[in-house]
């Protein structure tokens, strides 16, 4: 029984989890009574159905993922750049500390009402997306590279191990898991900022003008099914960078 129950307790904790959450929902949707407030699943549900219907559905979450793709990759790339060159030139690390504690610092609130100043709703989102996750990517990427075990470094100097194979065989295994840790942990968080800044912008054609629209309208089954909408695909993304993350390390495996 303890086997069987070892065997599959990766999927029986998060239907537990999962049927608790739902549990508590009818429970709150009764006792509330209105669907303004908070509607039953089956009113969400309904809604969702109502939306897979409309073309412009498939429209607005191609334009939002589109967007946290492309913030999330250029954050991504510019943090392992950087993040690499500070690794080996302690000065440019040094130059960069305060810029990175900067924006780590300044209110997400400020970026986001200043970028909707200075540029359209459609590239507002993707710029503040990338001010608020790049420094999390560069500092895990500095992290991984600073934290690669010194002794094995020491050794591959010592035997004369070419760079090219220091590289390819020492650090790019050793920082790869940090970094698919932090890519995993924040590509979500990138989706759940670029939504917000497309409501805030009253981006055209994406899933925030879609939440916008329901809660003006004051619908809120609506409402909740882009809800349910952007917390599927935010476990999609996660979901694919640990697909990526098994075919890339497969020692890890």
């Amino acid at each position: 029984m303890k086997k069987a129950f070892n065997k599959y307790k990766n999927i029986i904790y998060p239907l537990s989890a999962a049927a608790l959450i739902f549990a508590a929902w009818l429970t709150m949707a009764a006792l509330a009574g209105r669907e303004i407030i908070l509607p039953s699943p089956r009113a969400v549900f309904s809604s969702l159905f109502k939306l897979f219907a409309l073309p412009e559905f498939y429209t607005k979450i191609l334009y939002t993922l589109l967007r946290t793709l492309i913030s999330f990759a250029a954050a991504l790339l510019l943090a392992l750049i950087l993040a690499s060159l500070s690794a080996l030139y302690k000065p440019l690390y040094n130059f960069l500390s305060p810029i990175i504690l900067l924006l780590r610092s300044t209110p997400t609130i400020s970026i986001i009402l200043l970028a909707l100043i200075w540029l359209k709703t459609q590239i507002a989102p993707m710029f503040i997306a990338f001010l608020i996750i790049f420094p999390a990517l560069y500092a895990a990427t500095y992290g991984a590279i600073i934290n690669v075990d010194s002794s094995l470094v020491e050794m591959s100097k010592v035997y004369k191990v070419s760079n090219k194979d220091m590289l390819l065989k020492l650090y790019i295994p050793s920082i790869l898991p940090a970094l698919f840790f932090s890519v995993k942990g924040n590509i979500s968080l990138n989706l759940k900022i670029i939504i917000a800044s497309e409501v805030l912008a009253q981006t055209q054609n994406s899933m925030g003008m879609g939440m916008q629209r329901s809660q003006i309208y004051l619908d809120t089954p609506a409402l909740m099914a882009w809800t349910v909408v952007a917390i599927i695909l935010s476990w999609l993304l996660e979901a694919l960078t640990e697909v990526i993350k098994k075919s890339v390390i497969r020692w890890n495996v």
